[in-house]
């Protein structure tokens, strides 16, 4: 009897995966009850590779859409930005919501759905240590971000996703530098 419960509750816990949030209860954390824009940036061949070599990595999808929250009188609000990213983990995909702040830092990170089985799902507190940074040599397995035993194929895409969204942002958002300019006496 005893095995026969651990076996249906081992089942239950490392079954299909689950689905967290919709995009729109997704879009509600991120800014509450403001109407949202979607903007959708298709890349062209060149485009996509410059996101690649700026994200890293070799293939990098066709289109990107980012999110943006509008004003009562329909501006959009500048500064922070939400994007969606969804690619397969082992078989099977995650979706995950980036909030990208004005300074192009991960403001927080969500998982919408994880397909996989749950097993394969890091802790939320794993997932934590992408907030705050910045597209950088830092963000990446084995150097600032932590992989984890038994996940690293959700590991290496949770990071590339984080990495291509902020390179998508970056380009989509170039930052302007502004030189600082000796003064006169």
């Amino acid at each position: 009897m005893k095995t026969l419960l651990f076996a249906l509750v081992y089942l239950a816990l490392s079954g299909p995966g689950k689905t967290f949030h919709s995009q729109e209860e997704a879009l509600v954390l991120a800014f509450g009850k403001a109407e949202v824009q979607r903007t959708p940036h298709y890349w062209t061949k060149v485009e996509r590779t410059a996101l690649g070599e700026l994200a890293g990595t070799k293939k990098v999808g066709g289109t990107h859409a980012k999110f943006q929250a509008k004003t009562k009188q329909g501006k959009v609000v500048a500064g922070r930005s939400v994007w969606f990213d969804t690619r397969m983990v082992r078989s099977k995909p995650q979706t995950i919501m980036l909030i990208i702040d004005a300074e192009q830092r991960v403001e927080k990170l969500v998982v919408c759905s994880f397909d996989e089985p749950l097993d394969y799902k890091p802790v939320a507190r794993w997932y934590e240590q992408f907030e705050g940074r910045q597209l950088n040599d830092e963000l990446q397995l084995k150097k600032g971000i932590h992989g984890v035993s038994g996940a690293t194929l959700t590991s290496r895409a949770t990071t590339a996703a984080v990495r291509e969204v902020l390179a998508a942002h970056a380009t989509a958002h170039p930052v302007v530098i502004k030189k600082a300019t000796a003064r006169k006496k």
